[in-house]
């Protein structure tokens, strides 16, 4: 399919689709979803941009390398343009405007699916954020356990008023069994601004690239504020937003065999509130002092971003 069939394609299908609110619900959240999608479910996904490098006639994603060729519409988004005015090179998976206090927010293939008749991918590897440090033959690697590049899904978050956000991921058992219920967090304050060339292939979470490096994928704008390696879907990862600040979201599977293995969909449930969670899980005392002032900032909305 060239270029253009693609994008005519995908247009026509979420064409006209207005942005859904949750019924009943005062403060509903927008969900956008990127349309690209992958042949094979162990191949990086989230590309923002395809193009037709070597003349084939098909364009891929990691012919653009992130900065060339054609911008993929999205869902969600208002003129299907890419949320938050994105301009980065590296990959992109979905994003989330939280509307208003108590705020919540799935997302999900199911999601996309209810709210614009598109399935997207919403899908990483168990050991995306970090693997067992064994090789294809179960034999342990000289560096030891690491995250890759390759599967690791990001997404943005941004909330109109200053709460508490709670991130829950569970692995939804649809491409791989036995499948993996652990994942890795990491929450980076700023979105990618870098528009050099992107190469999705890449480890981190490592000796080299440690987790508190900021900017682990060679972008730009990103600075790291904290991380969890045992978040599912009980156990949360907690950061506090603050109003009208977009937060870059890292996130893969943990301890489960190798990036390119245990490739399943999942879904990740979003909640807010505007005193912290108690007990507040000790990554989130990561974020400083920040909560000594959100009573200032509760009561003050900024304007909304433009999705």
């Amino acid at each position: 399919m060239t270029n253009t069939t693609l994008a005519k394609a995908i247009s026509t299908l979420i064409a006209g689709t207005a942005l859904v609110c949750t019924s009943g619900s005062a403060a509903a959240s927008t969900t956008m979803y990127n349309t690209f999608t992958t042949t094979a479910k162990s191949a990086t996904d989230g590309w923002t941009r395809i193009a037709d490098s070597n003349g084939d006639g098909y364009g891929t994603g990691p012919e653009s390398k992130g900065n060339s060729g054609l911008i993929l519409p999205w869902a969600g988004t208002t003129g299907n343009k890419l949320p938050f005015d994105y301009t980065g090179s590296s990959h992109l998976n979905w994003a989330v405007q939280l509307s208003g206090e108590g705020d919540t927010a799935q997302i999900s293939g199911a999601d996309s699916m209810a709210r614009y008749g598109f399935d997207a991918e919403i899908d990483t590897g168990g050991g995306a954020w970090r693997d067992t440090g064994l090789d294809g033959n179960g034999n342990p690697t000289a560096t030891g356990p690491t995250g890759w590049k390759h599967q690791t899904d990001i997404g943005l978050i941004s909330s109109d008023v200053t709460q508490w956000v709670t991130i829950n991921l569970t692995a939804l058992s649809q491409l791989q069994s036995p499948t993996y219920s652990q994942f890795g967090v990491t929450v980076f304050e700023g979105m990618d601004t870098n528009t050099g060339d992107y190469v999705h292939h890449g480890s981190w979470n490592n000796a080299s690239k440690p987790y508190t490096l900021d900017n682990p994928f060679g972008t730009t704008g990103l600075t790291n504020i904290g991380y969890s390696d045992n978040v599912d879907a009980v156990a949360g990862f907690t950061f506090l937003a603050q109003a009208g600040q977009i937060y870059t979201i890292y996130l893969g599977g943990v301890d489960f065999s190798r990036w390119n293995a245990g490739v399943d969909n999942y879904r990740m449930d979003i909640t807010t509130a505007l005193t912290a969670p108690v007990p507040l899980p000790a990554a989130a005392w990561l974020f400083g002092s920040a909560f000594a002032g959100l009573l200032g900032f509760s009561g003050r909305k900024k304007a909304r971003l433009s999705a």
